[in-house]
C-alpha cells in the first residue's frame, strides 16, 4: 500500500519535472522568437547577427 509520504515524494518529483519543463518550453519559445526575427530580417535583405552561445 502506498503511504502518504510516498505520495508526497511523488508529488514533489512531479512538481520539479513540471518546473523543468516550463523552463525548457520558455527557452524554446525565446529561441523560436529569435529565429523568426532572423528569418524576417534575412527575407528583407538585412544581415542579422548570429546569436552567440552563452
Amino acid at each position: 500500500m502506498t503511504t502518504l509520504q510516498d505520495l508526497e515524494q511523488r508529488i514533489d518529483r512531479l512538481e520539479k519535472l513540471a518546473e523543468d519543463l516550463i523552463k525548457k518550453v520558455a527557452r524554446v519559445n525565446v529561441e523560436n522568437f529569435y529565429l523568426s526575427q532572423r528569418v524576417t530580417a534575412l527575407e528583407q535583405g538585412y544581415e542579422y547577427p548570429m546569436k552567440t552561445s552563452s
